[in-house]
């Protein structure tokens, strides 16, 4: 058996976007859910959604089948409170379109601006911006 390494904040909110990353290329929505506090407001390309709305939206068809979030080391403020920090990271995601179709891939630089709270003795995103900076 191996043993478990205590982790500080910061590598448990590095974890916290690598776990997004995975969920979302998974379409994993169960797992995305458990990302996000019940309370989470999501800001992106459909505007802002609560995490319900944000949720159904995961659930439903998608143009591109396929995608690879490629997340690169956050920015990280602890703070103001304990409980409390925000983090910054820049993503490149790769959405690849169904292979049977004569649809393009399509290729994103995002900015993921987020605000997390310790709920329940664990890291989860509260408030979330998507910002797309780029596009191919």
């Amino acid at each position: 058996m191996t043993a478990r390494l205590p982790v500080g904040d910061h590598e448990e909110l590095r974890g916290l976007l690598q776990r997004y990353a995975r969920a979302a290329d998974d379409r994993d929505v169960e797992a995305l859910e458990a990302l996000f506090h019940p309370a989470a407001e999501v800001t992106g390309a459909r505007g802002m959604q609560t995490l319900d709305e944000w949720l159904t939206g995961m659930r439903g068809p998608r143009t591109f089948p396929t995608s690879m979030h490629v997340i690169a080391d956050p920015l990280i403020t602890l703070g103001p409170g304990p409980d409390e920090a925000g983090v910054d990271a820049y993503a490149v995601v790769h959405q690849l379109s169904d292979p049977s179709s004569d649809a393009g891939d399509l290729t994103l630089g995002i900015r993921y601006l987020d605000d997390v709270v310790r709920h329940e003795g664990r890291w989860v995103i509260l408030r979330r911006t998507a910002r797309t900076i780029w596009m191919r």
